[in-house]
């Protein structure tokens, strides 16, 4: 029979994975068992993902929330956005009820928009429907070699990949991860103009 006076046994913790140790699952974001739970209309609980197709479902997710708790700015980086899922019809109403509450802003920070075009022909259309609340910007040429892939908004989320060729990287709302994002994006966004036209005349 146990005593019930005996000190209870220490509780093995699980260390916090560093950003470049591999993650166990390859195709979902994994949750950091540490963290609290997620608040649906608030920034997620930290998720690690491994995959493009680990990366797409953040992004959804991020889109999601961003929506449902009214961010009024979001900030886009990536070279090319082919790995995005902003041009699923699912994506492009989620995006669009966003757009519709007024006071919107989406700051997109790219290189190679005629790709865009082609790999998301719904999301050109958008962009050309909302053209009033999406600014598209390429950053000078000297800062186009890797760009970041980011996402930030005005309600503290945010996503970094650390790894573009595994697709590894994390979402949440880590202070650390925000000033490094933060940081990347100033950086390209105020050395950029405008590109990624909303009208497709003369090409």
């Amino acid at each position: 029979m146990a005593d019930e006076n005996a000190p209870p046994s220490d509780q093995q913790r699980t260390p916090a994975a560093d950003e470049d140790s591999p993650s166990s699952d390859p195709v979902t974001p994994v949750a950091d068992p540490q963290a609290p739970a997620a608040d649906p209309q608030g920034p997620p609980a930290e998720g690690r993902f491994d995959s493009a197709t680990g990366f797409a479902e953040c992004i959804r997710t991020l889109m999601t929330q961003a929506a449902a708790d009214g961010a009024r700015r979001i900030e886009w980086c990536d070279a090319d956005y082919l790995e995005w899922p902003i041009g699923e019809p699912a994506f492009i109403d989620t995006l669009t009820r966003w757009a519709r509450a007024g006071g919107r802003e989406l700051v997109m920070v790219g290189v190679d928009f005629d790709a865009v075009r082609r790999r998301h022909p719904r999301f050109a259309q958008w962009r050309s429907d909302w053209a009033h609340a999406i600014s598209c910007l390429l950053p000078d040429e000297g800062l186009r070699d890797e760009l970041p892939t980011l996402w930030l908004d005005t309600s503290a989320r945010v996503l970094r990949v650390f790894n573009r060729e595994r697709w590894r990287g994390r979402m949440g709302a880590d202070r650390l991860d925000r000033q490094r994002a933060r940081e990347a994006f100033d950086a390209l966004s105020q050395r950029a103009v405008p590109s990624f036209s909303s009208t497709t005349l003369g090409l």
